[in-house]
């Protein structure tokens, strides 16, 4: 037992060493374990409190729905003189699963009858200039509603009133509705001491808000806590026409304006309605988030059980990376999309021979090696030889069943994955060679 524990190292740490080689100048990112160091005493602990770490600082308002409309197109003096909206509602910060006009029709059935509305939240970026953290949706409706873009459809109590636009509303009516507001906490500025632990602070409010009934995805988080170039790269990747049909995500998903189109229906199959959903929750940029922080995964000893943590302290120090490195990334990522499609085109990230529906279990490994400086100069070969390496795949998937199905998340399983399909790879590569 001695002496397994003593060969260990030596063949980690020789791993461990040409493993790093394959990282790109500068991408190489740490991920030391805190879970070590020793706890705080209570001195400690009141002292940090005293200073106020981690302790939000708010304030509650109140806004006339009737004025929300100009609120909204309020613009101020930004820097250098250019005009910017006092409130934005920025594009990083909008979820894909857009409310249609039924959800947006029974918002407003809502405030006729005085019925409860969570408050929206808004983040202080600067002095008097607010970012919309949670309740875009909500005050995207109220504004398309007063600015007469869409009929009320579907109401429940006021059934009467379908198919009028807000001017078109009976005089008491639209008084009725014009006395009302809609509350608003807002994380003031003083809040945070740095752009980082700002971050912080707006990921752990998102984490604990429930929108409007709909959990936010961990990407959707990280989408808006962490937007910068590494994120906005993703959201660009992920819409690689090659990656979408692998995953089965529609090319142009769904949106508002084509929900009521029978047409639609007809063309979503079984598998894209997987991956609408996967669009819906930003997952589909996740997977490309997943592809560039999985070549580290060495150094993160959880493994992927908590890939979460992992892909947050990924994107925190990626969207850092200088200008040169995201665009390797960019190649890099598509060129192994492209090798994939012209290899396995839509069973690329399935257990060939087994199911197919796409996973991640298998997604990861397989882009992680087929990127590796052993196979990238392969490629061509294994293209014009696709029925081999499609062979060694599917004969890989039957003798590890189980390692490829299932929940296999801890660090010992991700290693295991990657042995078996660097395996692989390497006898289709050998067989092509010979042939």
């Amino acid at each position: 037992m001695t002496m397994g524990k003593q060969k260990r190292p030596a063949t980690g740490a020789k791993n461990q060493t040409a493993r790093a080689s394959h990282l790109l100048k500068g991408e190489k990112v740490s991920f030391d374990d805190d879970s070590t160091k020793a706890k705080a005493t209570d001195e400690e602990l009141n002292s940090r409190y005293a200073k106020g770490e981690i302790r939000i600082v708010t304030e509650q308002a109140r806004y006339p729905l009737a004025g929300i409309l100009t609120m909204l197109q309020e613009s101020i003096e930004g820097e250098g003189g250019k005009k910017e909206l006092r409130y934005k509602l920025d594009p990083e910060y909008q979820r894909r699963h857009r409310w249609n006009v039924v959800r947006k029709s029974r918002l407003i059935e809502s405030f006729l009858m005085n019925v409860p509305v969570p408050p929206v939240f808004l983040y202080e970026r600067d002095l008097a200039r607010f970012e919309v953290m949670d309740g875009r949706q909500r005050l995207t409706a109220l504004s398309d509603f007063y600015a007469d873009k869409f009929e009320l459809t579907g109401l429940q109590y006021w059934s009467d009133l379908d198919g009028r636009k807000y001017s078109q509303l009976p005089s008491k009516v639209r008084d009725g509705i014009d006395r009302r507001y809609i509350s608003s906490i807002i994380l003031l500025k003083e809040t945070a001491a740095s752009e980082e632990h700002a971050a912080m602070l707006k990921k752990m409010v998102f984490e604990r808000l429930n929108s409007g009934g709909v959990k936010l995805g961990s990407q959707e988080t990280r989408n808006a806590v962490y937007n910068g170039p590494l994120n906005k790269l993703c959201l660009e990747l992920s819409e690689n026409e090659k990656f979408r049909r692998m995953w089965g995500i529609p090319l142009e998903p769904v949106t508002e304006e084509k929900e009521e189109d029978e047409e639609t229906e007809d063309t979503v199959d079984a598998s894209t309605r997987a991956g609408t959903r996967m669009f819906e929750k930003m997952e589909d940029v996740e997977l490309v988030l997943r592809f560039f922080a999985y070549r580290q995964l060495d150094e993160f000893k959880a493994g992927l059980n908590k890939i979460s943590e992992f892909l947050d302290r990924f994107i925190v120090r990626g969207n850092r990376f200088p200008d040169s490195l995201l665009a390797e990334y960019r190649s890099m990522f598509e060129a192994t999309v492209g090798f994939f499609w012209d290899v396995l085109e839509g069973e690329a990230f399935a257990v060939i021979g087994s199911s197919k529906r796409p996973t991640k279990i298998v997604y990861d490994p397989l882009m992680y090696v087929a990127n590796s400086p052993d196979v990238v100069p392969h490629r061509a070969k294994l293209v014009a030889k696709k029925a081999v390496l499609r062979a060694e795949l599917k004969a890989m998937y039957v003798k590890n069943e189980a390692l490829f199905s299932g929940r296999r998340t801890n660090f010992a399983d991700t290693q295991a994955r990657n042995r078996c399909v660097n395996e692989a790879f390497a006898a289709a590569i050998a067989k092509t060679k010979k042939s």
